[in-house]
């Protein structure tokens, strides 16, 4: 650690050397100067050109010269009223009257009159510039003085040679001592402040973004090096200027000023280049000011192009967007139309359906449709994990949290979503415990790890699924229901492979595409013969069965592509292994496209209470409706008996 180097400005010995030991116990690298050899003036351009002392110490009237001349801080040695009465005290014993001698500026500022009543002395001041001057009118005033008493060893010399009784002003080192510790605290506060504005400096100087800064007087008092470049004008042209006159001249600096409102991702265009603006209005000692930032917007795409790049490194992307979702029927449309209304909020989505149907696509698509597009994606699926395990993996645990935790402890799912979103697959397979952990979550926006006492805040959108009907699981007491209507802000129902027959052969050709390459001809070829077979099997296990059939489709490999042998084979074989509704798979709907919707869903529900065994709870299920809608549109077209 560099001691702080103070000069002191000495008007006696004494001083002198007190100061010097206190200085050694107090740390300080002192340099002692005797006033009677000191050049004020010669000092003074010394300390400007750089002289190294950080605060000077000396006597109230030396410091009235130095105030005003000089930016180094200045601390007065005090005259002690206590120790000028103990020197007339002992001048008194000579006589009344008395000489208060002092070199010219140095006179104490004490009230001496007030002391000389007390004693009952009559007390003279006399100022002296030299030694000589003092002798001589000493000695025009012999006979008519008793003694002298001074602040200076000069003095008192002065008088010995003249033969007049002399008594010293002793320094108080109390009062040495706070003026010393008084310019250390004072250095060490500057040397902070130096350093504190060195490191904004660079800071400043170091940003990515142009800064400039108007303050509480209207001037501009941060210009930094970006926002010279970007501008076109000079710090030191730009430094205290009034904002008003900056504006005036410079068409740039005009637009990015603007009207001095706050707004935050403002595009303007100049010099052939857009650039995002960020203006800050703030208070300055009850004032206004301003801070704006600005940056090119080309260079902002870059960092979030690096960024996304960086998610996706870490595998927290979501890979399908809305035009993946193969499919034209009228149900999946207007599914599709519903999902992308949702990518204009941020509440909370509950996606139901069953198994197979593609919830997950439909999560990301309306993640990458949504403003957190840029941020990342996780998912899970809550069913596939026990409760202790999966409340680690989504709160995330501190060290030494239980037996096997890592060290350093592990971030949780919900923090590495922050600023995009998680999809909690089968949400109603959580725990009474998970499921008042997550409602949490949802209420206050912040999570706290497995064995920490910490919240930590984050900005997650929730977007849940599940095959189950959770309202049943609310009215049996198995789900929350205050969590269920957190996550049902809104709400999408993916419909069943078998509600959209008509997207099969799209999906089967996909499928089959994909998995066999450029043999074009032979899939259209084949997509042709197949058709009908296709449709006479309802998919219970939707579009995740159809991919896997295909597999097995292009793996087995068809033997005579005319009469789709293997094909049909394999679906016989998907019929024979359903043998509860081996009926239903024989028969075929015909559906009369007269009348009103209702009446075609009259002729729907029918044809499949005919064939369907087990009830409404499995006609629910076939027509893949809720029971609770099944029951309604039974009630509408008078079949509830």
């Amino acid at each position: 650690m560099i001691l702080p180097k103070i000069e002191l400005i000495s008007t006696n010995i004494e001083l002198s050397k007190i100061a010097g030991e206190l200085a050694k116990e107090l740390g300080i690298n002192l340099i002692i100067n005797d006033y009677k050899n000191a050049d004020i003036t010669g000092m003074l351009k010394k300390w400007e050109n750089g002289y190294a002392v950080e605060a000077v110490v000396t006597c109230e009237n030396i410091a009235d010269q130095l105030r005003g001349k000089t930016r180094l801080p200045v601390f007065t040695v005090q005259v002690s009223a206590y120790e000028v009465l103990i020197a007339l005290s002992r001048a008194k014993e000579e006589g009344r009257k008395i000489i208060l001698a002092e070199l010219d500026y140095l006179s104490p500022r004490v009230d001496i009159s007030g002391l000389a009543s007390t004693l009952d002395l009559d007390v003279e001041p006399l100022l002296y510039r030299e030694k000589d001057e003092l002798i001589r009118r000493l000695n025009n005033m012999q006979g008519n003085i008793d003694a002298l008493v001074s602040t200076t060893v000069s003095a008192v010399e002065c008088a010995g040679e003249v033969g007049l009784p002399a008594f010293l002003i002793h320094c108080d080192q109390l009062l040495i001592k706070d003026a010393l510790e008084k310019a250390v605290q004072i250095t060490r506060i500057s040397r902070r402040n130096v350093k504190l504005c060195k490191s904004l400096q660079a800071i400043l100087e170091n940003a990515y973004d142009g800064i400039l800064a108007v303050d509480e007087r209207g001037k501009v008092a941060i210009f930094n090096s970006v926002a010279e470049r970007i501008i076109g004008l000079s710090t030191d042209a730009v430094l205290e200027q009034p904002i008003s006159k900056v504006i005036e001249s410079n068409y740039a600096c005009k637009k990015i000023v603007g009207n001095g409102t706050a707004t935050s991702g403002e595009t303007v265009e100049f010099n052939g280049l857009t650039f995002t603006i960020n203006r800050i209005p703030v208070t300055i000692y009850n004032q206004s000011g301003l801070v704006v930032t600005f940056q090119v917007t080309e260079k902002i795409k870059r960092i979030e192009t690096s960024l996304r790049k960086e998610i996706n490194h870490q595998g927290l992307i979501a890979h399908y967007r809305f035009s993946d979702i193969i499919g034209r029927s009228a149900m999946i449309e207007e599914t599709i139309r519903e999902a992308r209304k949702y990518t204009r909020s941020d509440a909370a989505v509950l996606i139901t359906g069953e198994s197979g149907t593609g919830k997950e696509l439909f999560a990301q698509s309306i993640h990458n449709e949504s403003i957190r597009r840029n941020g990342p994606f996780v998912a899970i699926n809550c069913a596939a994990l026990p409760e202790s395990l999966l409340e680690s993996e989504l709160f995330g645990y501190e060290e030494g949290a239980f037996t096997g935790a890592k060290k350093g402890g592990k971030q949780g799912l919900f923090a590495m979503a922050h600023g995009g979103t998680i999809f909690l697959d089968e949400i109603g397979d959580l725990s009474p415990t998970l499921q008042a952990r997550l409602l949490r979550v949802l209420q206050q926006k912040e999570i706290m790890p497995v064995g920490s006492q910490r919240v930590i805040p984050v900005d997650v959108r929730v977007i849940s699924a599940t095959n189950r009907n959770l309202q049943e699981a609310v009215e049996k007491g198995e789900f929350r229901v205050d969590l269920y209507y957190r996550l049902n802000v809104l709400h999408l129902h993916i419909p069943s492979l078998r509600m959209r027959m008509e997207d099969l052969p799209l999906l089967f050709k996909h499928f089959y595409q994909r998995l066999i390459g450029s043999d074009h001809s032979q899939e259209l070829h084949i997509v042709e013969k197949v058709l009908e077979e296709q449709k006479s099997y309802l998919w219970p296990g939707n579009i995740r069965e159809l991919e896997g059939f295909v597999e097995r489709y292009v793996a087995l490999g068809e033997e005579d592509a005319t009469t789709c042998k293997t094909l049909r084979s394999l679906l016989n074989k998907l019929k024979k292994n359903m043998p509860g509704e081996s009926s239903l798979y024989d028969k075929h709907m015909l559906v009369i496209k007269l009348g009103s919707m209702e009446d075609m869903e009259r002729q729907i529900i029918e044809q499949a209470a005919e064939v369907v065994e087990g009830g409404k709870g499995e006609l629910a299920k076939v027509l893949g409706l809720s029971r609770t809608t099944l029951w309604k549109k039974l009630k509408k077209v008078d079949m509830t008996g």
